[in-house]
């Protein structure tokens, strides 16, 4: 019977076309259908289809034994071939559709050429738990928390990673993608921003080859759909101060930044997975052995993670591969910018930033000035729930109900210059208040504003904000009294209550005094709260977070 399923089905169209269709809504997981492709049930639905359009019983497939069985298995084993890049992705995976798509016998007309032609950026939540300290009546206890965020900007032709940011929130912004991208063409540690953390002299970053890289531009910059990508921050001011035209890739299309891809996968194979706390390639990785409970019991701070996140960066700008013919990535660069091959290589060294111009580490907020001449209110503007003014600003009465521009460094919002719609130069303004005190970042007053409206800090008007949240971080880590030694404390409580020669004021005093202290030092741990998973928030390894953003 070779050949009789062919001839079957071309003498028979209409059960032909059902039974593809068929075969195609199986695979691709249609509304309706199953969700793979069964043999069985392949040949079951031929059948019915068969008798539906009234094959005779002479007829094959139902004159023979087994009705075509091992037939219409090789044809849904040449449909899957012949329908493969249709079904890939429902039938193995979008792991093995992405690698479909390369390795094609096509070549990408995104090809690098030269150094900083083509910089590819993505996020990546790093494969390894953290945890966090709560101080309760017992003590700190230690929580596993969510996996930290880290931002990099990679050069396809040397893989070499530019810059990055590390996030300890749950999601990025479009301020961290301003602040990746200026540490890729300033190459600035980012964490020399953050408090208490010294910025380190290099980090593997392209200054290591020469001073002279400083501010050199791209030619392409490769994102992904995400929706922080397509703010007016990102879109507008980095195309513009950069000069490069943005290359935004189709939806779960991760292989058109191949590069950043492997990046990814050497820091993990590398560095993170080689952790305890390590949460593996995937759920039933074999490598993740209780990563929680492993979290909890190494108690990382948030300057060991960065210094981590930091070793393992370094670690791979220094390391010799096959895609940089043996050598080192910065190792490459310093042989390109000596032109060293006399290829003659242009690096895009971008000039100097224009009077006016703001730089990607600085905000253009829009602002409108306020005051009253009729009541002496001079004029003003709010930023962040605080009020800032200028020397010159407050003379101008003309500048009431006007539009500016503020240019907010975001690492440092004490003083913020105001710019007119024209690009004028206006004034510095300085905030007022008990915020002039201290220098703070944005994310940092955002996060005590948030603290002082909840309750959890007590702030007087004379007192700095920074100040008072520092000293509540730090008071937090003080020792305080278990559950044991307040036992100890009613015990003697009870023995003085039984002595005779004790006066019952004494004792009536000595019982409120306890008990308030107990119940202070309670309120103070977090007991009694409405909710104690506010607290984490802003104790322990979160404090930082505001700093560090």
């Amino acid at each position: 019977m070779s050949g009789a399923l062919t001839l079957f089905l071309r003498q028979r169209v209409e059960i032909a076309s059902k039974f593809e269709a068929y075969l195609l809504g199986n695979a691709k997981r249609a509304d309706g259908h199953e969700a793979r492709l069964r043999h069985k049930s392949a040949h079951q639905k031929f059948i019915q289809l068969c008798e539906e359009e009234g094959v005779e019983s002479w007829e094959w497939p139902l004159c023979v034994r087994r009705r075509g069985r091992e037939s219409i298995r090789q044809h849904v084993e040449r449909f899957l071939d012949l329908r493969y890049d249709d079904v890939v992705g429902s039938q193995y995976g979008m792991r093995a559709k992405a690698r479909s798509h390369t390795s094609n016998g096509y070549e990408s007309r995104l090809s690098a050429c030269r150094p900083f032609d083509i910089v590819e950026m993505d996020e990546h939540k790093c494969g390894f738990i953290g945890s966090i300290g709560i101080p309760t009546p017992e003590g700190v206890r230690w929580l596993p928390i969510e996996r930290l965020t880290i931002l990099l900007v990679v050069d396809r032709w040397l893989r070499l990673i530019l810059g990055y940011k590390i996030i300890f929130r749950r999601e990025a912004n479009a301020d961290d993608v301003l602040d990746a991208l200026h540490s890729a063409i300033s190459h600035e540690a980012p964490r020399s921003h953050c408090l208490g953390f010294e910025a380190q002299s290099t980090l593997g970053l392209p200054e290591a080859a020469s001073a002279s890289l400083d501010r050199c531009g791209f030619n392409q910059l490769l994102f992904d759909n995400a929706l922080i990508h397509l703010a007016t921050d990102v879109s507008d001011r980095a195309r513009d101060f950069i000069g490069c035209d943005f290359n935004f890739g189709p939806v779960r299309r991760f292989e058109r930044r191949a590069t950043i891809e492997n990046v990814f996968g050497g820091l993990e194979r590398l560095g993170f997975c080689r952790l305890p706390t390590t949460v593996g390639s995937a759920p039933h990785d074999p490598r993740r052995q209780e990563a929680e409970k492993a979290a909890v019991k190494a108690r990382l701070t948030a300057k060991e993670i960065i210094d981590l996140v930091e070793s393992v960066i370094v670690d791979h700008n220094r390391r010799t591969s096959k895609s940089n013919f043996g050598s080192e990535p910065v190792t490459r660069l310093k042989a390109a910018w000596y032109d060293v091959d006399g290829t003659g290589v242009i690096f895009p060294y971008m000039p100097p930033t224009a009077k006016g111009v703001a730089s990607l580490d600085v905000s253009v907020v829009p602002v409108t000035i306020r005051g009253n001449k009729s009541k002496g209110r001079r004029p003003y503007f709010t930023f962040e729930g605080e009020t800032y003014t200028g020397t010159e600003m407050a003379r101008d009465w003309e500048l009431i109900n006007t539009l500016v521009f503020a240019y907010v460094s975001r690492h440092a919002i004490r003083e913020i210059r105001i710019f007119s719609k024209s690009g004028a130069f206006i004034d510095t303004a300085t905030v007022m208040g008990r915020w002039r005190h201290t220098e703070h970042t944005r994310e940092l007053r955002k996060h005590i504003n948030d603290l002082i409206q909840d309750g959890y800090l007590r702030v007087r008007y004379e007192d700095c904000p920074v100040h008072q949240f520092l000293g509540s971080i730090m008071s937090s880590k003080a020792p305080k009294k278990s559950l044991s030694a307040l036992a100890e404390d009613q015990v003697a409580r009870n023995v003085r209550s039984r002595d005779p020669a004790a006066g019952r004021n004494d004792l009536v005093a000595t019982d409120e005094t306890s008990h308030r202290s107990a119940s202070e030092a309670t309120k103070e741990d977090g007991a009694g709260a409405p909710e104690d998973d506010e607290f984490l928030d802003y104790r322990e390894l979160t404090a930082f977070e505001g700093a560090a953003g």
